[in-house]
């Protein structure tokens, strides 16, 4: 018995219809009581701490740059519940965003997938998916990811492998900029930070791939993407480049629809199956490069 693609298509489509909620309650169920306290709440804390003086892996250890933290600082005021509904509504934005350009039926199970992942663990894997998505055109967009995770920061190896040197410029210039415009608060906190850091190469490992074989292999991936023009193997790459890995690293996925949006690319799947429109949206309108 052949099935042909279209029904296959629509048999996995309602095969993900039906286990949404039960996966949606696998994600979150866990979490009750508890949304954002893998990451949001270190972010909330912060400045309720010594910056840098939990150790890497304890409770509440703030592990990005200074930068961040004063950017984020005016929204740590407000009570806890109320700083992890802002969040939670501007990660599910980010999720919004990045996941328009597939066709309904497939847009919404993807954030029905993705949303309660991102407000369970409350992390930014979002938000840097978006600076992979907006760095291809405002190359200073990949500061968000230099001065966060950093290891995930591989839009200057895009731009160095295609010779696009004055973007790969722009991005290294801007991380630069903002760092020495942070440091003028208290540059004393960028020692610190990068000590952080150094004391938190060991926890790097996982038991499948230590961090410098995968920063070798996201490096390599991102080269041959650069050379063959598909910039959708870049948040791939963001994955392995992850400084620690979980289920959570998996939402840098959500890029890829948008950075498939090119002539001839694959950017959604109706009933018929897989289809390739030049530059279009499945459902007839006619993107911008970056929306």
């Amino acid at each position: 018995m052949t099935i042909d693609r279209p029904t296959a298509v629509r048999a996995t489509r309602d095969a993900l219809w039906v286990g949404l909620l039960p996966a949606a309650w696998l994600v979150l169920a866990p979490w009750w009581g508890a949304l954002g306290t893998d990451s949001a709440h270190a972010y909330w804390h912060a400045w309720q701490q010594d910056l840098y003086g939990p150790g890497p892996g304890s409770p509440d250890a703030y592990s990005y740059s200074p930068l961040f933290a004063q950017v984020l600082r005016p929204l740590t005021l407000l009570p806890w519940p109320v700083f992890l509904a802002v969040w939670s509504l501007v990660l599910g934005a980010a999720l919004w965003w990045l996941l328009r350009p597939l066709d309904g039926a497939w847009r919404w199970l993807a954030l029905g997938y993705t949303v309660p992942a991102a407000v369970a663990i409350g992390n930014i894997e979002p938000l840097l998916a978006v600076a992979a998505v907006v760095g291809m055109q405002r190359p200073a967009a990949w500061a968000f990811p230099l001065l966060t995770k950093v290891t995930p920061g591989l839009g200057p190896v895009w731009f160095a492998v295609r010779g696009e040197w004055r973007r790969c410029a722009l991005a290294l210039g801007a991380t630069l900029a903002l760092v020495a415009a942070s440091a003028v608060l208290d540059p004393s906190l960028w020692e610190r930070w990068v000590a952080f850091l150094a004391d938190s190469s060991g926890t790097t490992r996982v038991r499948y791939l230590p961090l410098p074989l995968r920063l070798v292999l996201a490096v390599l991936l991102v080269a041959w993407a650069a050379r063959s023009g598909r910039r959708w193997l870049v948040p791939v790459a963001m994955v392995f480049a992850m400084p620690l890995w979980s289920s959570g690293v998996l939402l840098l996925l959500a890029a890829v629809p948008r950075l498939r949006r090119g002539p001839g690319d694959v950017v959604g799947a109706g009933a018929g199956g897989l289809r390739r429109s030049p530059g279009r949206r499945l459902g007839g309108r006619t993107p911008a490069a970056v929306s």
